[in-house]
């Protein structure tokens, strides 16, 4: 999530963790020096795997979101504790990632230099990777709102450790574009709801730059991609009774760069993932959760198959 237009969200997440109480997590917690400070990162791994290294998926938090809110906004684990893969939560300082040059308000940082979120995710995977946790051709990134505006920070910048992404309810900023530079295009996944009132799918203005809207972020990832046609369809309606209008999936077809583009577009959806099992939700995250999906399948579903080529 942003800052200025979207600065009492803050204020809105810390709302909804509270009608929710801490998730009781065996995850371990694991520490990291980047540029001179402590950085943290929590590692699930599934109970009872002997065999590694495991792929691995790294979850970003939105804006000042603790990772037990997160936890229960992508509920990763159960999927992961079936399907043998392990979970990487690194903590952005403050729980707000520095994902680039900012469009409201400042970067987290570090001695008054920006914080380097890239660096350290960096060398948490290099660190993962070479201690035998994780498969250094199955990792993949995803993250929700601000956590979405990091993948695409990561998937501008880091495509030689991570193999795929999958972006959340959130739009890429103009700077974003106009700074990426990302080495051989990875598979994309972005979810976006058409309601969404925090990280607008039409995009908006802010003080020091402009959100993009999702349409102009799939365009650019397009264009990188080198795609000349696009085909969509409507998924079954598995819940008539919640308040969005479904989801439309756009796959892009044609790409010369050889990777998967994929638009999963919750029509009347607001700031909140899809889930089966849907939360109870109030203020502005009541608008139109949609039960046609549960996302961390839809992600993992996505991701499973792709390995990076060394």
């Amino acid at each position: 999530m942003t800052t200025g237009h979207f600065g009492k969200i803050g204020a809105v997440i810390a709302t909804a963790c509270m009608l929710y109480p801490a998730v009781t997590s065996a995850d371990t917690v694991h520490t990291l020096i980047h540029q001179g400070v402590e950085r943290h990162f929590e590692l699930h791994l599934p109970p009872g795997q002997t065999t590694t290294p495991l792929p691995l998926v790294i979850s970003l938090q939105g804006n000042r979101q603790p990772l037990d809110s997160l936890r229960r906004w992508l509920r990763l684990a159960p999927v992961a504790d079936r399907e043998g893969f392990a979970i990487a939560y690194p903590v952005a300082l403050n729980n707000r990632w520095s994902y680039g040059r900012p469009v409201a308000g400042d970067m987290p940082a570090i001695r008054g230099e920006p914080a380097d979120d890239v660096g350290f995710i960096r060398g948490m995977i290099d660190r993962l990777v070479a201690n035998g946790t994780a498969d250094a051709t199955r990792v993949y990134a995803t993250g929700s709102s601000r956590g979405g505006l990091m993948s695409y920070a990561l998937a501008c910048t880091i495509t030689g450790r991570i193999a795929a992404f999958a972006p959340l309810i959130s739009g890429m900023t103009d700077h974003q574009r106009a700074d990426c530079q990302p080495g051989s295009p990875r598979p994309m996944l972005v979810l976006a709801g058409s309601a969404d009132l925090v990280q607008r799918y039409d995009g908006w203005l802010l003080s020091r730059g402009r959100l993009l809207s999702v349409p102009e972020t799939m365009e650019f990832w397009r264009s990188r991609f080198g795609c000349t046609g696009q085909k969509s369809k409507p998924l079954p309606r598995l819940d008539a009774n919640d308040r969005t209008q479904g989801i439309g999936v756009v796959h892009w077809t044609g790409c010369t760069a050889g990777s998967a583009l994929v638009l999963y577009r919750v029509f009347g959806g607001g700031h909140v993932l899809p889930m089966l099992s849907p939360m109870s939700w109030s203020g502005q995250f009541a608008r139109a959760q949609n039960r046609d999906i549960e996302t961390a399948e839809t992600v993992w579903s996505f991701f499973k198959d792709v390995r990076l080529t060394r």
